[in-house]
């Protein structure tokens, strides 16, 4: 049985296409991987040859690329092959968080709401930021909130999901929250991140 493959179809599976195509395979040969002489690569190093191309090129969809500030140059991608988000917008809505809100001087983020898959949603924020995601649906004291507000770079009310009245108004009647406050009725990750950066802009 064959244990190889067209490089070609390799190099396609991995979004490159076009003129893209011969860009890839010279990174391939640079690499060792392979040579002019050949057409097929061998299955065990379809691993390595991904890595080759990775390690070379940044494989990004078009609104990636919109934001790409690394070394490599881009290799554009359909969205689905796109090394950044996978075609996930709730993964690329994260990934501009987590690259604006450090740049803003935003570390300490409280989020107040949102259902618990939200919440574990923005956990993927990673080490960007610190997070406090404060249960809309528990009891919350005042001097807890104040604490929050006091904590927080920025507080995040999350209006249009699971948040009781009571709790809202610990973190929206605070003036000392108001300068750092985004409140929104929008609900999904990628809806909240377009009004927190809007905040960040000055668009409030």
């Amino acid at each position: 049985m064959d244990d190889s493959i067209p490089i070609e179809e390799l190099l396609g599976r991995l979004g490159l296409r076009g003129a893209d195509l011969a860009r890839g395979r010279a990174t391939l040969e640079a690499a060792g991987l392979t040579n002019p002489r050949k057409s097929r690569i061998s299955v065990a190093k379809l691993e390595r040859a991904g890595a080759a191309i990775d390690a070379a090129w940044a494989r990004l969809c078009a609104r990636c690329a919109e934001t790409h500030d690394g070394d490599r140059p881009v290799l554009a991608v359909d969205p689905a092959l796109c090394a950044a988000c996978h075609g996930s917008g709730t993964r690329r809505a994260l990934d501009e968080l987590a690259r604006r809100l450090p740049a803003a001087g935003v570390r300490r983020v409280v989020v107040v709401g949102g259902s618990p898959s939200f919440r574990q949603e923005l956990e993927r924020l990673g080490s960007a930021v610190e997070l406090r995601l404060v249960d809309g649906t528990a009891r919350r004291t005042g001097a807890e909130a104040g604490r929050d507000v006091d904590w927080a770079d920025l507080v995040v009310v999350l209006g249009g999901t699971e948040l009781a009245h009571k709790v809202s108004l610990l973190y929206t009647r605070d003036p000392s929250s108001r300068a750092k406050r985004v409140v929104t009725a929008r609900r999904g990750v990628e809806a909240v991140a377009a009004e927190i950066l809007r905040h960040l802009e000055g668009g409030r």
